[in-house]
């Protein structure tokens, strides 16, 4: 199985506001890397987009980007439940501290252990999981931008 990738909140925004970015997803679909969110990521960025006076082609731009990249949601388990309860828990980062969306989110990646984890988010990139989650059998997926993605995997 090829590597897989899972998309963050903020892949979604930026897909759908920068062709080019757009393109790298095409592009991991094309080469047959599985693409995966949460429905925690799906219900942030509909809560996001439901701001935006441009909601209605935003929202239809994203439905299309969903099917036609084959994206799965993953539901929530019990390891994510107990990934979640850990990375919060035993969290080192200040600048992650209040950041429990973003933890959630990462926490359904090691979950489901997906090795790769695509984000925009600085503080995200350079998160680093506390010891705890590893001294329990969880690993980090690498964290990645979509410029990093295209350098590596295109």
């Amino acid at each position: 199985m090829s590597t897989a990738f899972f998309l963050d909140t903020c892949i979604f925004f930026s897909a759908i506001q920068k062709h080019q970015d757009l393109q790298v997803l095409q592009h991991l679909h094309n080469l047959n890397y599985p693409l995966y969110t949460s429905v925690p990521v799906l219900g942030e960025f509909t809560v996001e987009m439901m701001s935006r006076p441009d909601k209605g082609q935003r929202f239809q731009h994203f439905l299309s980007l969903f099917n036609d990249l084959d994206i799965e949601a993953f539901f929530p388990v019990k390891q994510v439940t107990y990934a979640s309860s850990l990375l919060c828990k035993h969290n080192e980062d200040a600048r992650m501290s209040s950041q429990y969306t973003d933890l959630i989110h990462l926490a359904y990646a090691m979950a489901y252990k997906i090795p790769v984890f695509l984000t925009t988010d600085r503080h995200l990139t350079h998160y680093r999981i506390p010891q705890k989650m590893i001294e329990k059998g969880f690993k980090q997926p690498r964290m990645m931008d979509l410029s990093g993605v295209k350098r590596e995997y295109l």
